[in-house]
């Protein structure tokens, strides 16, 4: 089992935590794009954290694809084996974990819990109320041929921790996404994002709520519909006649209204998935700590954390604020619609630059959050084969920042580093300048894969290039590292668009050589003690003489080589 800790505990009791407001009275927590409504000659955008997943209730249906390479859905299943998608090529399914009745089942939420300051114990959740009540398109779980159980989310009262909103109610959600092929009479698991809509296989979060009951609430619903292209979609329809996007959860009857963090407490998810997860992790937690296990049913994973607050850059603008050549890349919107570009991705950051001038390069909100996620398989293809040849968890990141580049860091042949890429408003909603906040967790022997580095102690510094080519100066840098991984991370830097570099060193004295990432454990494997590290030491130079001989040693402790003296 690895660990990774990250955080100091402060010895402070739990208290709640007064909600932010944005400039229309409404808390961060509950910002919505469409409640201005002056907006008919006018598009908008949001750039938050996309929770289609979240949102999307639990399913499985049947797809093929046509002669112009579009995906086309032909009905629903039951199972893998129901006739009606006996002539299907591939099945899709969105799947929401339950809460773990039984010690050995999976695809479930084992726990979520709270840690306050000063009290190491954990505060368990206990589970109170489905939302909504039934699965409407069940069917059949098949976890061996890669088929997870599809349920529906919930309220968890977390007793004595109360949020913004007064209560001790939280939502946790667990949805996984994927795809599988025919190969004869049976169903084989495809790769996580190989698939048309291309995400990773699972997302994770956690909602302080307040429970709304109002009938004109109404569960989201799943829809089969005629695109414009001639295909067969799928997509989500959300029936209710109040905001829904307000809610963490909504049923018939019911929201979980989203309320604010309490501050300097720590939540957690216990989450057990019936098959490997590996690859990349990325979210919004701050201060994170995992526990990642391999198991004998597939992988535990048990990821802890402080939540962080990610503005939000969002509004509507007269079509003339942009330049001829902007617009082109803006797309087809029509006045009165709106564009999600994501939170994540080249794309993403690309668009926040653009809107951010005609939005003044400030945040409409910053509200709290707690969400963790793995990345899609093409989205590693860029990165070291250290990383793709891993099998098991290489790393994960996690920031504030709206945007920022979800892939693992790329590794700069050029400059020895790790470039990771971030964009954000300047200014918070209050006028004030953002402070970024970067976590890199990569596990040890990746990490000398990469570099090809020995098991010799290794040294790193964090440093932070602004657009304009700029060095920033940051608040405050950590780099350790501890139980099989290297822990790296910066606080303080402004945006809107900086790179951050992570450079590793090792004494020139170590001998240099390539270990290969770390091959599955056992069950009940445990990882071989890793040498910690300090904060990067400055290195000196000493002469060393042998007969007529001398060589220069540069390190941080430099020492002469065998048969060499130390010149005075």
């Amino acid at each position: 089992m690895k660990r990774v800790l990250a955080a100091v505990m402060i010895a402070l009791i739990a208290v709640s935590t007064p909600s932010l407001t944005n400039a229309a009275g409404v808390i961060d927590e509950q910002y919505s794009l469409n409640s201005q409504t002056d907006n008919r000659s006018k598009i908008g955008v949001l750039f938050e954290e996309n929770v289609d997943t979240l949102r999307m209730p639990s399913l499985l249906y049947s797809y093929s694809w046509d002669k112009r390479s579009i995906p086309n859905v032909i009905s629903y299943c039951n199972s893998l084996n129901d006739q009606a998608c006996a002539s299907a090529e591939f099945l899709k399914y969105y799947a929401l974990m339950p809460p773990c009745k039984t010690s050995n089942e999976v695809d479930c939420i084992e726990s979520i819990y709270a840690v306050a300051p000063g009290a190491p114990a954990r505060i368990k959740g206990i589970y109170k109320e489905s939302i909504p009540e039934k699965v409407v398109n069940s069917y059949k779980a098949d976890p061996d041929n890669g088929l997870p159980q599809g349920s529906v989310s919930g309220v968890w009262e977390i007793p004595n921790i109360k949020h913004g909103g007064g209560t001790t109610n939280f939502v946790g959600i667990v949805s996984r996404v994927g795809s599988l092929k025919r190969n004869g009479a049976n169903w084989v698991a495809q790769p996580p994002g190989s698939d048309p809509w291309g995400s990773g296989d699972f997302r994770a979060a956690i909602y302080p709520v307040n429970v709304v009951r109002d009938s004109r609430y109404k569960a989201n619903v799943s829809q089969i519909s005629k695109a414009s292209n001639g295909s067969m979609s799928m997509g989500i329809n959300h029936p209710s006649q109040l905001p829904f996007d307000v809610c963490a959860i909504v049923g018939d009857g019911v929201c979980a209204l989203r309320q604010t963090f309490p501050e300097d407490i720590k939540f957690g998810m216990v989450i057990r998935f019936s098959k490997v997860i590996n690859g990349w992790m990325h979210g919004r937690i701050d201060s994170p700590e995992i526990d990642y296990e391999l198991t004998s049913y597939g992988t535990r994973v048990d990821m802890k954390g402080q939540s962080t607050r990610v503005p939000i850059l969002a509004g509507w603008v007269d079509p003339s604020s942009f330049a001829a050549q902007e617009k082109q890349r803006i797309g087809q919107i029509s006045v009165g619609q709106s564009t999600y570009p994501g939170a994540s991705g080249d794309y993403s950051m690309e668009m926040l630059s653009m809107w951010a001038r005609v939005l003044k390069d400030r945040a409409v909100a910053n509200p709290s959050q707690w969400i963790f996620y793995n990345l899609p398989d093409r989205d590693i293809e860029a990165a070291s084969s250290c990383i793709k040849n891993s099998k098991t968890l290489a790393g994960f990141v996690t920031t504030n920042s709206t945007t920022y580049t979800a892939t693992p860091p790329i590794y700069n042949e050029q400059t020895g580093t790790l470039d990771y890429k971030v964009a954000s408003p300047h200014l918070l909603p209050d006028g004030k300048v953002f402070q970024g906040k970067y976590n890199l967790y990569i596990d040890s022997k990746v990490a000398r894969c990469i570099y090809k580095f020995s098991s010799a102690p290794i040294s790193a510094s964090v440093s932070i290039t602004s657009s304009d080519g700029g060095q920033q100066s940051v608040a405050t840098t950590v780099v350790k590292e501890t139980s099989g991984w290297l822990h790296l991370s910066a606080a303080g830097f402004t945006f809107s668009s900086p790179t951050l570099k992570v450079k590793l060193t090792q004494d020139a004295s170590a001998v240099a050589v390539t270990p290969t990432p770390s091959a599955t454990p056992s069950a009940s494997a445990e990882p071989a003690p890793q040498a910690s590290i300090a904060p990067v030491a400055k290195k000196s130079t000493i002469t060393c003489v042998k007969g007529k001989m001398t060589k220069k040693v540069t390190a941080t402790s430099p020492k002469c080589p065998a048969g060499y003296k130390k010149k005075a």
